[in-house]
């Protein structure tokens, strides 16, 4: 999609992450992910608003939807079409999650010229889950046939998958060092929580993954940990090899809500008020 409010405007890419689509730029209440709604992902969240509404008063914007089973190289090659498309020497890029992989891959491929990378919970070194998800991966497609078609783009967040050694490798983290990089990580696994009324008052009774960590404890991988995770990344794997301690930023929230909360666009568009 093509968002073009203004010719003097700059562009701001927006780059999603694994197993969503574009929509949750543009319409996040509309957008699922392999097992659950971003509804029902996002149902405590007293305001939703899209990054793309909250950007499109002073900034263009472009985003895509990848191919649905392509791994990071193929979604490279989308990039790279757009930002040609595009043709603009004045754009961002504004990541989440696998997103963040790709536009660091296009980058590292292409020399692209980005005026800064901005990654939303991006497992820049991996992540557990995903070791999780591959290690038991027959058991789950079998009860979720649907994920079978996935095993090569989830392989690839492993922490030990041969892209993001890759891509960590000192040689081609030198060919980054041209586009400043900042990241926003989340410490939260509150996802969501079973509510009751409770006399006359709706409450919370428990947080699911909260819930699952006071269970298991230290068994849990940091993903989940509440305030070593935000469900999906460990929170200091959120911080890239060239992002600096003052470029770093932590906040309470989740891998999901971290695309729609306040706090979290302040920053984002702090950083790109300062180019």
């Amino acid at each position: 999609m093509i968002v073009k409010t203004a010719n003097k405007n700059p562009w701001i890419v927006l780059i999603h992450g694994f197993g969503v689509t574009e929509k949750v730029w543009f319409a996040p209440l509309d957008e699922k992910t392999l097992f659950m709604s971003f509804r029902t992902l996002l149902k405590e969240e007293k305001e939703v608003i899209s990054f793309s509404e909250r950007l499109k008063e002073h900034y263009n914007i472009a985003s895509w939807t990848q191919g649905a089973h392509g791994t990071i190289d193929d979604a490279v090659i989308e990039l790279k079409n757009l930002v040609d498309a595009l043709d603009s020497q004045n754009m961002f890029f504004v990541a989440h999650s696998r997103g963040g992989l790709v536009a660091r891959r296009a980058i590292q491929q292409y020399g692209l010229k980005p005026k800064a990378l901005i990654c939303l919970s991006t497992p820049h070194h991996g992540s557990r889950f995903a070791d999780l998800v591959m290690r038991y991966f027959t058991g789950i497609t079998f009860f979720l046939p649907s994920v079978k078609p996935h095993a090569s783009p989830i392989r690839e967040l492993c922490t030990d998958s041969d892209i993001v050694k890759e891509m960590n490798q000192p040689g081609q983290i030198e060919k980054e060092k041209h586009v400043p990089h900042y990241d926003i990580a989340g410490n939260s696994t509150a996802f969501f929580g079973i509510r009751m009324k409770i006399y006359g008052k709706d409450m919370i009774l428990f947080h699911v993954m909260r819930s699952i960590e006071r269970i298991f404890g230290s068994m849990l991988i940091p993903e989940w940990r509440n305030g070593e995770g935000d469900g999906f990344v460990k929170t200091s794997d959120s911080k890239s090899p060239l992002t600096s301690d003052g470029c770093f930023h932590i906040l309470p929230v989740n891998h999901s809500n971290i695309l729609v909360r306040k706090d979290v666009y302040s920053i984002i568009y702090n950083i790109l008020q300062t180019f």
